[in-house]
């Protein structure tokens, strides 16, 4: 091979095209015109006994695309050199290796010869589906009487040339189609001779298949010599199918988004509605095209007004996704809870286009939500904390302590008294009342729990002494003294032995700071409580 711009004498172009057809005898050989394009191969090189290549319109017709480029840089080299080969990857073969051979012969057959080379199964590789045109051409006459076609057809539809002469266009037509074939052929004979009319219908394969295709027929009905229409025969089967997926996959997702128990609305990057199912429609009360803007977002609550707009700013500005909760009031319903999930749409270069927005009413979830962090926390009996919150608010305050923290364990007395005399429900009576009587008498912030049976504790933040905490228990000691309450006509008032525990910020833990003011609260009671009475 030479380099360079040194072209290849026809004598030496002659020696490497033997060479190449003696070294490969299983080749497939073609002829290619000055303009690229494939034709018949001349006799004398037809006779050589070659596999001759068919199908393709141009050597790109057998490469898959990623390799067009090199067979178009290895033409220009044939144009400048005489000669010039290249690998590629064949359409029904890929991964496979082979090579194309270009030499310059129209010295001596008027052609450029192509030979295919390192298949090791040519004929199934070469023929068939995978190379057939996309491109036919067909006359026809004034009634769309097929005149003659294109000797690839039967590539295309099955028919050769030859069968198709003497039919008419319009068996070849899908049934469903022939109505606007008839309509577009009397549109055409309408027109002045030398223009073209386009149209886009099914024919049938002759195996039954549906090939579409995209024709443009030229009426040349006005040539005085041989009047005709030619039509240009487009295979766009692919990309019928193509669209056809794309539109079932539109159909699903838009019947989905009807089905789906929430708001579905695509907004794009101006927020301008572009899509929205019919929840959506009711829930923001614009048309598709209008704004997703003041007016459409008037019924999310005043406080989470804020927290709306800033996730629907983040996901249109950064493409982050968002999820905000959020209250709204609903005309018939009221005061609601939704749950908003904001995904970002973007570009194939990743700018953001727009966002779609799933918005579902997550009101009675909500409220199932907080009656079960109320159990989790409360004690059902008395509304105080339980016993694992109230242990909990006091880690949270030793850990957050600044200054001394406090707990104040407060022990009812003689409380079994009550159960044994009254019964258990006169017993509740008087937890849910004693309860109701701390809860009163605490300070802002301090936390009132019940550890269980008739024993209470009141943790105390911000408590600087001890002598501090030891004036809130007897604050406490003194609202239970006030605190009366009729039993079967009775009047009872609580009393209780209580134990006081103090720590400076850094000092006992929770355990160890319970377990002291239950010491303490102990000794309160031996005092207190007479020994017969002592449990």
């Amino acid at each position: 091979m030479v380099s360079g711009t040194d072209r290849v004498e026809p004598a030496g172009r002659d020696a490497v095209l033997e060479a190449t057809l003696a070294q490969h005898p299983g080749a497939f050989i073609g002829a290619v015109a000055a303009n690229g394009l494939f034709v018949e191969l001349p006799a004398e090189l037809r006779e050589r006994g070659l596999r001759p290549i068919e199908g393709p319109s141009s050597a790109l017709g057998l490469a898959l695309v990623e390799d067009h480029t090199t067979i178009v840089e290895a033409w220009h080299r044939l144009l400048a050199e005489g000669v010039a080969n290249c690998r590629f990857q064949p359409r029904a073969r890929p991964g496979h290796a082979a090579r194309l051979h270009l030499i310059d012969v129209t010295h001596r057959h008027g052609v450029v010869v192509v030979v295919i080379t390192g298949l090791a199964d040519e004929v199934t590789v070469l023929d068939h589906e995978a190379i057939r045109p996309r491109l036919v051409t067909v006359r026809k006459d004034q009634v769309a009487v097929i005149i003659d076609a294109d000797p690839q057809i039967h590539r295309v539809l099955g028919w050769t040339a030859q069968e198709l002469a003497g039919r008419r266009s319009l068996d070849l037509v899908h049934p469903d189609d022939q109505q606007r074939a008839i309509a577009g052929w009397m549109d055409l004979l309408a027109a002045p001779s030398g223009e073209a009319r386009r149209i886009r219908l099914r024919h049938l394969h002759r195996d039954g298949r549906i090939i579409w295709f995209e024709i443009t027929n030229h009426s040349l009905l006005g040539d005085a010599e041989a009047p005709c229409v030619v039509a240009e025969m487009l295979d766009i089967t692919d990309e019928m199918a193509a669209e056809e997926a794309l539109r079932a996959s539109e159909q699903l997702l838009r019947r989905l988004t009807e089905a789906l128990p929430m708001s579905v609305v695509q907004i794009d990057a101006h927020r301008r509605v572009v899509y929205q199912n019919a929840r959506g429609g009711r829930m923001i009360g614009t048309a598709a095209g209008g704004e997703l803007g003041e007016a459409q977002l008037a019924a999310v609550v005043p406080g989470d007004r804020p927290m709306v707009d800033a996730a629907l700013d983040r996901v249109l500005r950064d493409g982050e996704d968002a999820d905000v909760e959020y209250g709204y009031r609903d005309p018939h319903q009221g005061l609601r809870r939704a749950n908003a999930k904001v995904r970002a749409l973007t570009t194939a270069e990743g700018q953001v286009a727009g966002a779609v927005i799933c918005v579902a009413d997550v009101t009675e979830d909500v409220r199932m939500r907080e009656e079960l962090q109320r159990r989790a926390t409360y004690d059902e009996l008395t509304g105080c904390r339980n016993r694992a919150a109230t242990l909990t608010a006091l880690s949270d305050a030793l850990a957050e302590a600044t200054r001394g923290t406090a707990v104040v364990f407060v022990d009812l007395n003689d409380f079994k008294l009550v159960n044994d005399r009254f019964g258990h429900a006169a017993g509740d009576r008087v937890l849910g009342h004693v309860a109701q009587a701390l809860r009163a008498a605490v300070r802002d912030g301090d936390v009132v729990g019940r550890l269980g049976g008739d024993e209470f504790v009141v943790v105390c933040r911000d408590v600087p002494r001890l002598e501090h905490a030891g004036r809130i228990a007897a604050s406490l000691g003194e609202a239970l003294e006030r605190a009366a309450l009729d039993i079967a006509g009775e009047q009872l008032r609580p009393k209780a032995s209580i134990g006081v525990a103090w720590t400076r910020a850094g000092g006992l833990d929770a355990d160890a700071l319970i377990a002291h003011a239950d010491s303490k609260m102990y000794e309160a009671k031996r005092v207190t409580v007479p020994a017969r009475r002592r449990r």
